[in-house]
């Protein structure tokens, strides 16, 4: 503890420290310390994998594909954002609520919104988390 000393936060000036080295690594070495199913789920993010299969009017859903967004026209925005609308659900980003997910959700896949409604809250949290960064994503 010899070479302690107290810096205050206002004292502390970046420029005398110096840069911070930061090792460079590729895409491919930084995904080698990943999990390969987290590398695989990055890239296919729009396939939603359900922790349990999922029974709806007698058929068993291991998950669903979102990748239908990819396909969806203005027009059909329109009517994602007016059933948004009647649901009653206000909010400054649409595109970030569970409700316009679901609602998105059904019209990429062709399921009907029963469907997502009695879905678990951890896979609707899922599909909301893909319908969102889709909307948001960089591309």
């Amino acid at each position: 503890m010899d070479n302690y000393t107290e810096t205050n936060r206002e004292d502390f000036v970046p420029e005398e420290i110096g840069d911070i080295p930061v090792a460079t690594v590729t895409d491919e070495e930084a995904n080698r310390l990943l999990p390969a199913d987290a590398v695989a789920d990055e890239e296919n993010y729009l396939n939603i994998r359900f922790a349990k299969p999922y029974d709806f009017e007698g058929e068993i859903f291991k998950g669903v594909d979102l990748s239908g967004l990819e396909d969806i026209k203005g027009r059909q925005l329109t009517a994602i954002e007016k059933a948004f609308g009647k649901a009653g659900v206000v909010s400054s980003m649409p595109e970030t609520t569970s409700t316009y997910a679901k609602i998105a959700a059904a019209a990429a896949t062709g399921l009907p919104a029963e469907f997502f409604e009695d879905l678990p809250g951890k896979e609707i949290r899922k599909i909301k988390t893909a319908v969102t960064r889709f909307f948001y994503g960089e591309d």
